[in-house]
């Protein structure tokens, strides 16, 4: 992978110091793509339009800004939509979630932007689809201000250098004039400085970035656990967690499962009244703890024995590059790290 790009500071800088200013009008937006363009994909998604235009537009400003673009290569071995199939069926039970709806979403773009300008080549548009996807920054304008927020989202030079970090970031606001990046701690000259994308797992930060953190660094990293206890409930069991809100997303955390984990796992330890009666707030959850830790520490056991599963064919496969596999084996090791937390919790 080429060397990353990022914002150094050449001067020592306090909190809440302004940073950086984009001017409005040298982002790139639904109201200053070519109307060409706009008219042609009429009621396609703004992130459709933004990445045909990247692909059509020959305007000379856009030109200037391709060399601090992230390269094809970079993006291909980065970003597991671009991966051989075989690597992405080794993808955790998140991030394989995640990766398909990120391919349904392409799909249903790319079909409405091959049919209007059926010269494209599909990598062509995907490069830039992606190259929208990781960065653009959310912004509204009068034009915009009403579609829905997915299409509140604008390219924007210099600002789309800025690394991730989930503390000490940077903080973004606009006005009609100016994109504004303002510190929230002290700085050193020639200390790198970041913006926060969001509060993400590491798998969405995966499949949507290219790029995950140390477990110790993220604190909102956290696992799929829908695979160990969704097959274990039977249909029934299964309606009346619909019903009641708490079918799936079954999630692990650093500290604790959550919350709807544990109305599931009690699902497949209580007969249904007194399972009813602790959601109700009738019954004391605690009185079946022991059961509920029994159960999750079952289904980590075969979350633990397929995590050793996945980095064993990672560590003999060939398939892809080595980039490719060391950042999914890099995840898999994240996943461990939550999964034997959480077991010596339990037997502790």
């Amino acid at each position: 992978m080429e060397e990353a790009i990022g914002q150094l500071l050449e001067w020592t800088s306090s909190a809440n110091e302004v940073i950086l200013r984009v001017p409005i009008s040298a982002l790139r937006t639904l109201s200053n793509t070519p109307k060409d363009i706009t008219k042609t994909l009429s009621g396609a998604t703004v992130h459709t339009i933004l990445a045909a235009s990247l692909c059509l537009d020959p305007n000379p400003d856009l030109e200037k800004w391709r060399p601090v673009f992230p390269s094809r290569r970079d993006i291909t071995s980065s970003l597991p939509i671009c991966w051989p199939a075989k690597l992405r069926s080794l993808l955790p039970p998140g991030a394989k979630t995640l990766l398909a709806a990120q391919q349904e979403k392409f799909n249903k773009d790319w079909a409405i932007v091959t049919a209007a300008y059926p010269q494209l080549q599909k990598d062509e548009y995907l490069y830039n689809w992606l190259l929208v996807n990781t960065r653009t920054f959310y912004h509204t304008n009068r034009r915009t201000d009403k579609l829905p927020k997915e299409d509140h989202m604008a390219l924007q030079p210099v600002a789309d250098l800025f690394n991730h970090t989930p503390e000490g970031y940077c903080t973004a606001a606009f006005d009609d004039k100016f994109f504004t990046f303002t510190t929230t701690r002290a700085h050193q000259p020639g200390e790198e400085v970041f913006i926060r994308y969001g509060p993400h797992a590491n798998d969405m930060l995966l499949v949507e970035y290219g790029f995950t953190l140390p477990s110790s660094l993220n604190p909102w990293d956290e696992t799929c656990l829908d695979p160990y206890i969704c097959p274990s409930l039977t249909p029934i069991q299964r309606d009346h967690l619909e019903a009641a809100g708490f079918w799936e997303k079954y999630m692990l955390d650093s500290q604790t499962a959550c919350y709807r984990t544990h109305v599931a796992l009690r699902m497949l330890c209580l007969p249904l009244r007194q399972w009813q009666d602790v959601l109700d707030g009738v019954r004391d959850e605690d009185e079946d703890r022991h059961l509920i830790d029994a159960a999750l520490l079952k289904a980590l056991t075969k979350y633990d024995s397929d995590i050793t599963s996945s980095l064993e064919q990672l560590s003999g496969s060939s398939a892809g590059e080595e980039e490719m596999r060391g950042s999914l084996t890099d995840r898999w090791l994240q996943i461990r790290q939550l999964v034997t937390a959480a077991v010596s919790r339990l037997q502790g």
